[in-house]
């Protein structure tokens, strides 16, 4: 295997030797008219900026997007950003790279995550065409394995292999704890049934949309077409794949939560939210999509861990650079301590222990001893989104 320095290990005015992806690749003219080669690498821990000055047409030859190459270059910054000045570029066969090393992946099993999603649907949509529906989404073998491994957006939130599935589970979980909230407050409001089916569907058209086999790109029908209009294609297949036929009325429902969860026109939905349900969705996919994007620029922050005023680049798509907190913060400020061996994943204790008596016939129904119905969570030792 050829050597390997990841992007979140490079260090400013070194030189480095290492193996990438690339994702991304343009010859360009600077202002007078001469030739340089622009390259996106990647690997597992980010992506970085690459530039040859010289000989850019030749060395863009050696090489395609989407493979993986040998790059000779030194680390450099650009408007406060880590960038790579190429010196050599060349491409490389699979055989000589660890695979895995190169595309951002879940800290969660997809097998895991699907169980949890599977196990949730269960236990809290209760009427029987709604059961019937997942059943039929579930049992589609080659969607599902897609819908396991792809990114929930390309650049934004969520953009690792089983990002989508990570980005559904956490939504389905705060939907039914904001179903049950607002079921005290105004019985009849939300139908939590359609609300978990909004959430599992919402985003189903990228697994049509995007590619993901090596670096994430958009397909040809994701460009033509959009992520949205491929939901409503995969409702069609599955309503027409149910026997009995579903309610004519729960399937454009559901077609409602698709075509509106973007919550704007001008964020690319065809529809605005027009149902209780609708709403409640748009709020959720916000909810869930800046936390990830929040807890990932905290993440990637270089600057300094403690003192005054400390905040993290600009965030294009947050549109705002995010405060970490000032020197007083251990006065005010409380963490939760969780040892890090219990995050086995989103909100199960047991991420990879299905229960074995659960049916698709009858609905789930978790209960204390003393019959009461326990609370979402109860009882495991951790829920990463929740208590």
């Amino acid at each position: 295997m050829l050597s390997k320095t990841f992007i979140a290990d490079l260090v400013l005015d070194t030189h480095i030797q290492s193996t990438f992806l690339v994702s991304a690749k343009a010859t360009r003219q600077t202002k007078y008219g001469d030739a340089y080669l622009c390259v996106t690498l990647i690997d597992r821990t980010g992506a970085i900026e690459a530039r040859a000055w010289e000989n850019a047409e030749l060395l863009a030859e050696r090489f395609c997007t989407d493979d993986f190459v040998i790059v000779s270059g030194q680390v450099s910054s650009y408007q406060d950003t880590l960038q790579l000045k190429l010196i050599d570029i060349q491409s490389v066969g699979d055989e000589a790279v660890e695979v895995t090393d190169f595309l951002p992946s879940s800290r969660w099993e997809p097998e895991a995550l699907f169980a949890q999603l599977k196990e949730l649907v269960l236990e809290h949509v209760q009427g029987a065409p709604m059961r019937a529906f997942f059943k039929t989404l579930f049992g589609q073998h080659e969607l599902m394995e897609r819908f396991k491994r792809a990114p929930a957006a390309k650049t934004n939130h969520h953009n690792f292999i089983g990002g989508l599935l990570e980005h559904v589970l956490s939504m389905a979980r705060e939907a039914v704890l904001l179903a049950d909230h607002y079921a005290r407050y105004y019985p009849g409001l939300i139908n939590r049934d359609l609300l978990m089916a909004g959430c599992v569907l919402h985003d189903i058209g990228k697994c049509r949309e995007l590619s993901f086999t090596r670096s994430f790109a958009y397909t040809t029908h994701g460009q033509l077409i959009g992520h949205i209009p491929h939901g409503i294609e995969i409702v069609n297949d599955i309503q027409a794949a149910m026997r009995p036929a579903p309610p004519e009325e729960m399937i454009l429902a559901i077609k409602h939560l698709i075509l509106s969860h973007h919550g704007r026109l001008d964020y690319g939905s065809p529809v605005t939210p027009r149902t209780p349900e609708a709403m409640l969705l748009h709020q959720i996919d916000m909810i869930d999509s800046r936390m990830a994007m929040c807890a990932a620029a905290i993440a990637r922050h270089a600057g300094p861990t403690h003192g005054p005023d400390r905040w993290t680049d600009y965030h294009r798509a947050l549109e705002t650079r995010i405060y970490l907190g000032g020197e007083q913060d251990e006065l005010w400020r409380t963490q939760p301590e969780h040892d890090a061996d219990e995050l086995v994943g989103p909100g199960a204790a047991l991420a990879d222990t299905p229960n074995p008596t659960a049916s698709w016939s009858t609905p789930k129904h978790a209960a204390n001893e003393d019959g009461r119905k326990r609370a979402p969570g109860a009882g495991n030792t951790l829920d990463l989104f929740g208590e």
